[in-house]
C-alpha cells in the first residue's frame, strides 16, 4: 500500500529522516512510535505529498508521489484521509459543514447525496447528533471524532493519524483507539498512527516501528515489539533515564 526508499529528508543542518525506509501492507494498522521532534509527523506527510523529500522515493500504491505532477497528486489523495492532531476543524462552520468540506471542494455530488454520506460517517463515529454544533461548543475527543469522520467521507483506502489520542483523558484516548480498530476492521482500511503514547499505540497496532535518528531501528508484531533487545527501544518503553536515548542528545549537545 506505502513504501518509503532511501527517504531523507532535511532542515537547515538537522537531518530530521536519514535513509528511512518502510513498507507498509494493505489492511494493517502501522503503529510508528519515536520521540517528540523525530519527524514522525514528517512521514505523514511526505505520504500525503504535502512536504517533499530532500532525496528518495515515496510510493502510494502504484504511484509514485514524489513525481506526481498537482493534478494527478490531488486525486491519488482522494484514497487517503487524515486525522491531523490537533483536529484541524474551520471553527466558523458547523460539523456538518466541517465533514461536507472534502465532499463539496473534489465531488459533484448534490447536496443530498452530501448529507447522506455526513449522516452515515457521523454515526459512525457516534457524533450525528452533534452536526449542529460549533467546533468550540466540543470537546477534545469530539474535535477528535468529528475529525475522523471527515477522513472518511470520500471513502479512502489508507487514512493517517497524527498522535490520535495527545491530550485526551485515558477513557477517551480509549474511545479513540476503539474508533480506529473498528474502523479498519469494518472498512478495510489501512491505517498508519504516529504516537509516543505507549498504551494507545499498543491497543491499536497490528505492527509496530520505531523511529531513532532518522531510521526504522525496530519493527515487529506488537508482542515480539514489548521483548526487543535493542537498548533504544528497551529504553524508550520503559520510560527510564538511564540509557542511550538521553546519552546521545547530550552528546550532540556537547558537539555544538
Amino acid at each position: 500500500m506505502v513504501e518509503l526508499r532511501d527517504v531523507c529528508i532535511q532542515f537547515e543542518e538537522k537531518k530530521v529522516l536519514d535513509g528511512f525506509t518502510l513498507n507498509v501492507e494493505p489492511e494493517e494498522r502501522l503503529v510508528i512510535m519515536g520521540q517528540t521532534g523525530s519527524g514522525k509527523s514528517t512521514i505523514l506527510r511526505l505520504i500525503l505529498g504535502t512536504q517533499q523529500p530532500t532525496s528518495g522515493s515515496i510510493f502510494f500504491k502504484q504511484f509514485e508521489i514524489t513525481r506526481l505532477r498537482r493534478r494527478k497528486l490531488q486525486q491519488v489523495r482522494r484514497h487517503i484521509g487524515m486525522v491531523y492532531q490537533y483536529s484541524a476543524l474551520l471553527s466558523s462552520r458547523n460539523v456538518r459543514d466541517n465533514v461536507a468540506l472534502p465532499l463539496e471542494e473534489l465531488t459533484d455530488k448534490s447536496s443530498a447525496e452530501i448529507d447522506k454520506i455526513v449522516d452515515e460517517k457521523l454515526d459512525l463515529v457516534g457524533m450525528k447528533d452533534a452536526k449542529d454544533l460549533l467546533p468550540e461548543e466540543l470537546s477534545g475527543g469530539m474535535r477528535k471524532r468529528v475529525s475522523i469522520a471527515r477522513s472518511l467521507v470520500l471513502e479512502p483506502e489508507l487514512v493517517l493519524f497524527d498522535e490520535p489520542s495527545a491530550g485526551l483523558d485515558p477513557v477517551i484516548a480509549s474511545v479513540i483507539d476503539e474508533l480506529i480498530i473498528s474502523l479498519s476492521e469494518r472498512s478495510n482500511v489501512t491505517s498508519i498512527t504516529v504516537t509516543h503514547e505507549m498504551d494507545s499505540a499498543f491497543r491499536v497496532g497490528t505492527r509496530m516501528a520505531m523511529l531513532y535518528q532518522g531510521k526504522i531501528i525496530e519493527e515487529a508484531k506488537p508482542e515480539k515489539f514489548k521483548q526487543s533487545k535493542n537498548p533504544v527501544v528497551a529504553q524508550f518503553l520503559s520510560g527510564s533515564t538511564e540509557g542511550p536515548i538521553l546519552e546521545d542528545s547530550q552528546d550532540a549537545i556537547a558537539k555544538k
